[in-house]
């Protein structure tokens, strides 16, 4: 893995995330952390957790700890739950777990 590159990976990742609501809801609606890795495998994103966290750190202000990055993650998907739109919170934790 190329760091510069899975750094700018996690980089389009987030504006994405944060900016395409289509794309915010199909990560949303899947079910296990495996049904999100295949989807942004098929988006062709591939970044580790240090790459995701320092660019949360970096649009954030400050440094961010795997917790609260999760807590945040959650908190956003738990509202679309909420909502209706079905997917897992559970699936989003797990995801951000698995990453390497």
């Amino acid at each position: 893995r190329n760091p510069v590159m899975s750094l700018e990976s996690a980089k389009a990742f987030c504006v994405r995330l944060m900016a395409d609501d289509e794309f915010r809801g199909k990560i949303g609606s899947c079910a296990t952390a495996a049904e999100i890795a295949d989807a942004l495998k098929a988006e062709a994103y591939d970044f580790s957790r240090h790459d995701l966290l320092k660019v949360i750190g970096e649009l954030n202000g400050q440094p961010v700890e795997m917790e609260q990055l999760s807590a945040m993650v959650c908190d956003v998907y738990e509202q679309e739950i909420k909502s209706g739109k079905g997917g897992s919170v559970e699936a989003v934790k797990e995801w951000l777990s698995s990453l390497s």
